[in-house]
């Protein structure tokens, strides 16, 4: 109704492709838009329940048109911005994020996004929460959002006095002569392959900032004068070109959340730089692709920081995966643990802790377990990834860990069964398997040349989405029953799949319509 209120009196074909662009594009500049659309929407943001919830919703419009968000990296940027701050440990923040992000999709502020742990924001409500971001239109540059690869001049800059939060997505920044004066700038979100350096004392005026998140840039160097912002909380460099971490960085003494995640020409983190960060809580120098640096130095300046409880480390020694067990404090607060070429090792004790975990080329390994003793389960475990481990026996563990949504196991060739029999703890194969993989949602497997069986017994699979099977030539069985309902991918090779023997031929029947043959 309010889109045809906008064509009323547009006679030529020409007045109604302005203002489809209008709409397409800049919706609060149609005529009716603020007034009417926008206010009925913001019903449902006048309903939430407190003003930090709020904020959080506001907060999604400083991502670009149709990017889902990632959970984990929406949450990360709250606790920065300190809109968690009820909560007193970080975990209970990321808990609480999550809570806030259901709440916003129940309020159909936020949509799911395709991808898991994703969200996105319809493009009319996310001009609607800029609006409001700029006190419904009344100031325009108080959040200031510049996408799709624009060219900054210097004189769009000086505008930007009174900006409150910024995001620079893809964009490239013409130098200029004077620094820039952002004394009220807060939250500074700059990203993107066409962001390859800053103009000359660009940082040098932002007195109270709190967020600054250069991740996924082409940056090589990162500018002295960032060490001079005290009021930072959160600093992302994730996925830049940066080699080395300046020293002036230990001023930050107020930092909370620093991400070094994929930085894979990183080479220089000095020494006592970590340590000096006296307020961090979250540390994350985490890689999903290759790395060949080891950072388990950093592990005894890490245990010395009071507060940090959350740190995702790659480690590639027996000696500091070792201490990264020994030491109460790093036990219980790594949450990500990458292992990576530790020649030598046979046996992984993991910590009841883990939330995700990633083995890669330790060539040595033929067990990975969890000591009992604690009385624990893995009731954080949720991601296991483990490649190239050729003396690996068994994944049994995982029996243990009843919140596990993704397994990825390939080329350990000497695995006959996922999950088989442990006489040792005394727990019978169809026990173990009972409550095994309940809420999976992701299984491949691949190249494994001797498995046989994902388990003995038949496991029902409830939660289980999409599985992929390539060349495991003995897996002849997949041990699903009746009450698998989610499946909907099974990948793999279409001679091994004719190949396969099924106890119930409804099943295979029900089934056959989700395989697609690779």
């Amino acid at each position: 109704m309010i889109a045809g209120g906008a064509m009323k009196g547009k006679k030529t074909p020409q007045d109604w492709e302005k203002n489809i662009k209008l709409l397409q594009t800049y919706p609060s500049e149609v005529p009716g838009m603020e007034n009417d659309l926008f206010r009925v929407l913001a019903l449902s943001y006048d309903n939430l329940s407190k003003a930090n919830v709020k904020s959080c919703f506001i907060y999604c419009s400083m991502f670009p048109e149709d990017r889902e968000i990632s959970y984990k990296q929406l949450i990360e940027l709250w606790i920065g911005e300190g809109f968690l701050d009820e909560c007193h440990h970080i975990h209970d923040a990321r808990a609480r994020g999550e809570e806030i992000i259901e709440q916003l999709k129940l309020a159909c502020l936020l949509e799911s996004g395709q991808s898991e742990k994703h969200v996105k924001m319809h493009d009319v409500i996310r001009d609607m929460a800029l609006w409001l971001a700029c006190e419904n239109g009344e100031k325009k540059n108080k959040c200031v959002i510049k996408e799709h690869g624009r060219w900054i001049e210097g004189h769009e800059i000086a505008e930007w006095k009174e900006t409150q939060r910024m995001s620079l997505w893809d964009n490239s920044i013409e130098d200029s002569t004077e620094p820039p004066d952002f004394r009220n700038l807060e939250t500074l979100l700059a990203s993107g392959e066409s962001m390859k350096s800053f103009p000359s004392q660009f940082f040098t005026h932002m007195s109270v900032i709190r967020v600054l998140d250069l991740s996924n840039s082409e940056l090589m160097v990162l500018p002295a004068e960032i060490g001079n912002l005290k009021t930072l909380h959160y600093l992302n460099l994730s996925k830049t070109e940066i080699e080395s971490l300046p020293m002036k960085l230990k001023n930050l003494t107020k930092l909370r959340c620093l991400i070094l995640d994929d930085m894979e020409k990183l080479e220089t983190i000095p020494s006592q730089l970590i340590s000096s960060l006296s307020s961090l809580q979250l540390f994350s120098l985490y890689a999903s692709i290759g790395w060949d640096r080891d950072w388990g130095f950093l592990l005894e300046e890490l245990a010395c920081l009071k507060h940090v409880s959350d740190i995702s480390i790659l480690l590639r020694s027996v000696l500091h995966t070792q201490k990264s067990v020994d030491s109460h404090k790093l036990g219980r607060s790594i949450r990500r643990l990458s292992l990576r070429d530790c020649t030598g090792m046979t046996t992984m004790e993991l910590s009841p802790y883990l939330q995700i975990l990633q083995i890669w080329r330790c060539f040595d390994l033929a067990d990975v377990k969890i000591n009992l003793g604690r009385g624990q389960e893995f009731s954080k475990l949720s991601e296991v990834e483990i490649i190239r481990c050729p003396k690996l026996l068994h994944l049994t563990c995982l029996a243990f860990a009843p919140n596990l949504l993704s397994l990825r196991v390939e080329y350990c060739e000497s695995m006959q069964e996922v999950i088989t029999e442990d006489e040792e703890i005394g727990i019978s194969e169809v026990e173990q398997c009972s409550d095994a993989f309940s809420v999976l949602t992701t299984l491949s497997l691949s190249y494994l040349s001797n498995l046989r069986s994902i388990c003995g017994g038949a496991l029902s699979f409830p939660s289980l989405r999409e599985i992929t099977v390539k060349h495991c030539p003995r897996l002849r069985k997949l041990t699903f029953d009746s009450n698998t309902n989610c499946l909907r991918k099974i990948e793999g090779e279409q001679h091994w799949w004719d190949g396969l023997d099924w106890e119930d031929q409804t099943i295979k029947q029900k089934l056959t319509q989700y395989f697609v043959p690779k």
